[in-house]
């Protein structure tokens, strides 16, 4: 199972950013979680058509492995009842990461992490899976307001 309390860095941001007062986006155990970062998923079988020819038939593709993450907008750097400010921290914080994300659109990029007690893991991703980019949700409300977005790896190792 992935770490939900792990820094996962990317792009120059980090998920689950653990500094004290710092507005995050946060896989938190009520509403959050990682997918695809379990060990090496058996992925699903693609035919290519090129191979459709006879020359390599019986040699098997895998499809990519989806990494998805989801989880709260956590702000920390003010209260929400300052509701100008907390708006403005949350529109602000969705900014710069929909701005990191678009940044490595389509280019290939390492997602670590180092999970709790362990060392340090890496895995090249890219981000740019159709349907599945960065999306925020839900009310601006503390702990009310979500995120999703996908990275897709053509690798199952982690290094």
């Amino acid at each position: 199972m992935a770490d939900l309390c792990a820094p996962y860095s990317i792009a120059g941001f980090t998920i689950n950013n653990t500094g004290a007062g710092v507005d995050r986006l946060l896989t938190s155990f009520e509403n959050g979680q990682i997918t695809g970062l379990d060990g090496a998923p058996v992925r699903s079988q693609v035919d290519l058509l090129a191979a459709t020819d006879g020359g390599i038939v019986h040699t098997k593709y895998f499809g990519p492995r989806l990494i998805t993450f989801a989880g709260e907008v956590h702000i920390q750097s003010v209260t929400p009842a300052d509701t100008t400010a907390f708006v403005t921290a949350i529109n602000t914080l969705e900014a710069a990461v929909i701005t990191a994300l678009q940044g490595i659109l389509n280019t290939p990029s390492t997602l670590s992490w180092t999970p709790t007690g362990l060392s340090g893991r890496s895995i090249s991703v890219t981000y740019g899976v159709p349907g599945q980019e960065i999306q925020f949700q839900g009310p601006m409300l503390p702990g009310e307001r979500t995120f999703s977005f996908s990275l897709v790896s053509a690798s199952a190792t982690i290094s």
